[in-house]
């Protein structure tokens, strides 16, 4: 009756939002369900495929030893390292678009990734150097909590380098993606030649994790990374609102009474904290940030708010869809997620490039 008389008067009604808030937690359930299943997935199947029942007996610490290891020891931590990661890349990733106005952006492209690596793998062969017994990421808890810190460092640096050398009275998405893959470029040389010069006995095992792996990972790489999602986390909701008025572009946010480079500058922040943290402790996987944040856009639509309802679900399932599929292929040995991402990724970012000439 209301619509009827505002149609007759002229007035077009207003749709209602419930439907579209409908649809976004319906799709929020749905992903659960598919995360939910990657991970029971991934508990299930890899070198030596357990049956429900030995998992499930595992789980509630039943069942025989065989399979509570696999299940403690192995396939629950490493599940759990990997689904953190996937929501960290994922967030960032989509920080960086909304802030740059860029669908390309992501913290592989930005070189971000790379500032990580390279500070990690420095401090790997400078440990190894001074302490000269073993790799103390794999053999030192103390040591490997130090890491994403030192991660985070590398990233923050990259991001400034890539953001300076990108500034000529304002950042354009091209300039900004051309200057991130050329610094991206000269930070995979300088860890290629980091590690030619250490030509230590565990370059394989960096050249391993340098590839983007969830080999190894157990509790107390969940431990290294957790501190830092909740940092992060806690800090994501006082940017929110800033991150939504940026996307409107710079003169129009600062018509708003938005202190555009200051915000823009702490969205930066807390989006390299979640990049490059999650560099140290799983490697730098390339290109999930940049599927994820595209994907949960074309989803929820431009509120950042409801996009970083949907893109740590996107993060987790792509990631753990990833490393049980490098797991299947050629059991017993492993692919590393980051080449599978970088299967999916390359292809979309040209995609993605083409459509932005």
């Amino acid at each position: 009756m209301q619509a009827s008389n505002a149609t007759a008067q002229g007035v077009a009604p207003r749709p209602l939002p419930l439907p579209r808030a409908n649809r976004l937690f319906g799709l929020a359930a749905l992903l659960l369900m598919l995360v939910l299943g990657a991970a029971l997935a991934n508990l299930l199947f890899g070198a030596a495929t357990l049956s429900p029942q030995r998992v499930w007996l595992a789980l509630t610490g039943s069942g025989d030893a065989v399979a509570r290891d696999i299940v403690w020891n192995l396939r629950l931590p490493r599940l759990l390292v990997g689904a953190l990661a996937g929501v960290h890349f994922a967030i960032a990733g989509s920080l960086l678009q909304a802030v740059m106005r860029n669908p390309l952006a992501d913290a592989g492209v930005l070189g971000i990734n790379g500032g990580a690596s390279l500070a990690a793998v420095v401090a790997f062969a400078a440990a190894e150097r001074l302490a000269g017994d073993g790799n103390p990421y794999l053999s030192g808890a103390l040591e490997l909590h130090w890491l994403p810190l030192v991660a985070c460092g590398g990233g923050i640096l990259a991001a400034t380098v890539v953001y300076r050398l990108s500034w000529n009275r304002g950042v354009t998405p091209v300039r900004l993606v051309l200057c991130g893959i050329a610094v991206a470029s000269i930070l995979g040389a300088l860890v290629t030649g980091v590690l030619a010069g250490w030509a230590q006995v565990n370059t394989e095992t960096v050249l391993v994790w340098l590839a983007g792996s969830l080999f190894g990972r157990d509790w107390e790489h969940l431990v290294a990374l957790l501190p830092w999602t909740l940092s992060a986390l806690l800090l994501l909701p006082l940017l929110l609102h800033g991150g939504n008025l940026l996307q409107l572009g710079d003169d129009v946010a600062a018509t708003l009474g938005l202190r555009v480079e200051l915000w823009r500058f702490g969205l930066l922040l807390v989006a390299v904290l979640f990049a490059a943290s999650a560099v140290g402790v799983v490697g730098p996987v390339g290109f999930v940030g940049l599927i994820v944040a595209h994907i949960a856009r074309l989803s929820a639509g431009p509120d950042l708010r409801r996009q970083l309802l949907l893109c740590p679900l996107y993060g987790v399932l792509l990631v753990t869809a990833s490393d049980l599929l490098g797991r299947l292929v050629l059991v017993p040995a492993e692919i590393p997620i980051g080449v599978i991402t970088s299967l999916l990724g390359v292809p979309f970012f040209i995609y993605l490039l083409a459509r932005k000439r």
